[in-house]
């Protein structure tokens, strides 16, 4: 549902779009896994803890943003519709990673071995955090847009510069290691943060 002072034609959430993204979202997140895992193989040490920490930070903005790209939340309905194109994207990528991935054995399956074998615990997980970010981003897209087409870009820009400075905030004081993984906590938070954020600075 749209207000009449925001123009329906920025809005697309219609479910050929919502389906579409999340095709789009399940094929992208594939490609950066797989990404992930190939360069793991080749680099090790400082360079492939760099490597890896750059991907997921990009990885966390095109998870949180690309959404709001292809839907252009615009009010409560949409940045819901948005939300559901992460759901979708993680729901592709684990048939991707099921039929693809998984048989190529591009990556060892730890999280396998702490089920007892089974990716059943993992991936609801991935689902919901997909989701969640995908919510997120939209939120933020929405809040910061108005009745004018979002700079979503510079808005991801933001989010992975309080990122940046939370992951190392953590490190430095020991919190968690250098690590890819402390910086995928890092934006979550900071992803976290800059939406009360944003809403204290557009209200000075």
């Amino acid at each position: 549902m749209t207000s009449a002072a925001r123009p329906a034609s920025l809005v697309q959430s219609d479910w050929r779009s919502i389906v579409r993204g999340g095709a789009i979202m399940g094929v992208v997140t594939a490609v950066g896994v797989a990404a992930f895992a190939f360069l793991s193989r080749v680099l090790s040490g400082a360079p492939e803890t760099l490597v890896q920490s750059v991907l997921v930070v990009l990885g966390g903005a095109v998870f949180a943003y690309l959404p709001s790209v292809l839907l252009r939340p615009r009010d409560v309905d949409t940045i819901a519709w948005t939300a559901m194109i992460g759901l979708l994207g993680a729901l592709v990528f684990t048939g991707i990673d099921t039929v693809l991935l998984r048989p190529i054995d591009l990556y060892h399956w730890t999280w396998d071995a702490l089920g007892g074998g089974s990716g059943f615990w993992y991936i609801p997980v991935w689902m919901m955090g997909s989701a969640f970010l995908a919510w997120l981003g939209a939120w933020m897209v929405a809040k910061t847009s108005g009745d004018r087409e979002p700079n979503v870009p510079a808005v991801a820009a933001q989010t992975v510069g309080i990122g940046i400075v939370i992951s190392l905030i953590l490190m430095v004081t020991g919190v968690v290691p250098v690590h890819s993984a402390g910086f995928a906590l890092g934006f979550t938070l900071g992803l976290i943060f800059h939406v009360p954020l944003s809403g204290v600075m557009r209200k000075g």
